[in-house]
């Protein structure tokens, strides 16, 4: 709890000195296009947390926003709940599609850009299954709720995604107990069907980052 009041804090006192700053605006029920930050919180709390730095939030945050306008603006696609995340360039896209075309279309729409590390697709089938888009709301909300007002994960830098009750977790955290801990709170929500968790551990990025080093050293 003292972590969401930190937060609400720090809202308070960005706005008061002149500069902008995101509050918590959770995504409306039915077709939903946006990047990751609109629907949680990002705000100087959750920037001094992050360990990418302002510059690459920024990046980011505009390769996200670049890659929803495509979906968006492409004809031979029908939207229904997509949504797209970018950490350090490595892109999420995260929702469901109607047609076994529109998932290769997709994946095509984003490797085009430039910018991207790494792509990586979760999406599910319409299914027309028993989880409304209100279910997903609602979760989506309460995974994110409880992550903020767990002390022992930093849940500000926590990214959550409802599709079909099935609940998608993208961000990145100090340790890797954290990122199991995040897993275990999702998976704890009342309606949540299953979890899958792309969240990563600052204490990973360095070991990934020191053998690509070795693996360069070595050419």
């Amino acid at each position: 709890m003292w972590k969401l009041l930190i937060c609400l804090a720090l809202v308070a006192v960005t706005c008061i000195s002149g500069c902008s700053a995101s509050v918590l605006i959770p995504p409306l029920p039915g077709p939903t296009m946006i990047p990751s930050s609109v629907g949680s919180i990002y705000n100087a709390y959750a920037i001094a947390t992050d360990e990418r730095g302002f510059q690459t939030i920024v990046e980011d945050e505009m390769l996200e926003t670049s890659i929803q306008s495509d979906i968006l603006h492409e004809k031979k696609l029908n939207i229904m709940d997509l949504s797209t995340y970018s950490y350090n360039g490595h892109v999420y896209v995260v929702g469901e599609y109607d047609h076994e075309e529109d998932f290769q279309l997709i994946r095509n729409i984003v490797k085009k850009k430039k910018g991207i590390n790494s792509l990586t697709t979760y999406l599910f089938a319409e299914d027309g299954t028993a989880c409304s888009k209100t279910d997903d709301y609602m979760i989506q909300t309460s995974v994110k709720s409880a992550l903020l007002n767990d002390e022992s994960v930093w849940g500000a830098n926590v990214a959550v995604k409802s599709v079909q009750c099935n609940v998608v977790l993208m961000g990145r955290v100090a340790t890797v107990n954290e990122a199991v801990k995040a897993r275990q709170i999702a998976a704890g929500i009342n309606g949540v069907k299953g979890v899958k968790s792309f969240i990563r551990s600052t204490r990973h990025n360095k070991y990934l980052g020191q053998q690509q080093k070795i693996a360069t050293a070595l050419r």
